[in-house]
């Protein structure tokens, strides 16, 4: 009995996610080839300005700047989702007896499939660039799972604060767009490590932006400073933000 009720929820929660993502793209002519075609598109778009237009002293500048943005957009997005999670579910929250917090597991992981399409055109440049596979690709599971729990952690924690204060949508706004500028996504990693490196521990995307790209990009080993750090946070946001829910998520029904 146990089993298939673990059974159900994750079928339930496959298809809340998959449903979210459909509704996307579904609605249009080539439907989800968009979540391909968009991104590789934009690589082409930065291939040719960076290399054309605003050159770079930073090597594969175009895939360093798609690197790094589709993982911040992941984070990004991903949390702006959660916010207004609770909101935009009432009618299930209402109607159906479930556990709440698998909502905010599918909604992560609709966003996750995007980031995955994203991930892909990524790596048909980084191939078109004969950049070989290298042993320390092996890290960016471990990088992308680190960002899913980000992710994850800070939209249970928003949207829990977002029961009680509305105006935390506006607030986040300004903090994802300090948070794209304290990453470097468009810059080099030496610009805030040699400077601001408190800022890395502050801002764990910053880290996550960085060993992605050098274990994937460079092929070389992660900081192992910053990528432990990194875990540890995520992991301490998705405990504090689960704990915060359960305590007070239960008047968020009727303050919706």
């Amino acid at each position: 009995m146990l089993a298939k009720l673990e059974n159900n929820r994750i079928e339930r929660i496959w298809l809340l996610a998959k449903i979210d993502f459909k509704k996307r793209y579904y609605d249009h002519g080539l439907g989800i080839l968009w979540a391909l075609i968009n991104p590789l598109f934009k690589l082409a778009v930065y291939y040719f300005v960076f290399t054309h237009i605003m050159t770079s002293r930073v090597p594969s500048f175009a895939l360093y700047l798609f690197s790094g943005l589709i993982t911040w957009l992941f984070f990004a997005q991903g949390t702006k989702k959660g916010i207004n999670l609770l909101k935009n579910k009432k009618y299930l929250i209402e109607s159906i007896q479930f556990e709440q917090l698998d909502l905010f597991v599918a909604a992560t992981l609709s966003v996750f499939y995007a980031f995955l399409f994203k991930l892909a055109a990524y790596f048909v440049i980084h191939f078109a660039y004969l950049i070989p596979i290298q042993p320390y690709m092996l890290y960016m599971p471990i990088l992308i799972l680190n960002t899913f729990v980000l992710v994850l952690g800070v939209s249970i924690l928003l949207a829990t604060i977002n029961i009680y204060i509305r105006d935390i949508e506006h607030a986040w706004d300004m903090v994802t767009l300090a948070g794209f500028w304290l990453t470097p996504i468009i810059y080099p990693k030496e610009a805030l490590l040699e400077k601001f490196y408190i800022l890395a521990y502050i801002n764990p995307m910053a880290g996550i932006v960085i060993n992605f790209r050098e274990t994937v990009l460079y092929g070389r080993p992660p900081l192992y400073e910053l990528f432990f750090y990194d875990i540890a946070y995520a992991i301490v946001v998705l405990v504090v933000g689960v704990f915060l829910y359960k305590k007070y998520a239960h008047k968020a029904v009727e303050k919706l």
